[in-house]
């Protein structure tokens, strides 16, 4: 299952075993970067994170940061990520409600 920017605050439904790819904008030139709280969801295992430059990208610096998640366990949680940048606090920007069945 893909989520997106647009799906903030949604609540997703997942099934064990189930694949969820986490897509979002992200623009390294910035210093910003996504960060998620590894602790808020321990039903899901993330085993992939990869940057994707888009359209012009190398000029601008413009892509998408995606992670993958494997539902391990059933349950409910909070996903939660945040746009930082290596010197500041989280600031919780995006979250996303998984119910795991």
């Amino acid at each position: 299952m893909l989520v997106t920017f647009a799906d903030d605050g949604k609540r997703i439904e997942l099934f064990l075993g189930g694949i969820l790819e986490v897509r979002l904008p992200e623009s390294q030139v910035s210093g910003y970067m996504w960060q998620y709280d590894e602790k808020g969801c321990p039903y899901l295992r993330l085993f992939e994170s990869i940057y994707v430059e888009r359209g012009p990208a190398r000029f601008t610096g413009q892509g998408e940061r995606s992670w993958f998640f494997t539902a391990k366990e059933m349950g409910e949680c909070t996903l939660t990520f945040s746009l930082i940048r290596p010197w500041s606090n989280p600031k919780p920007e995006y979250r996303l409600i998984v119910k795991i069945k």
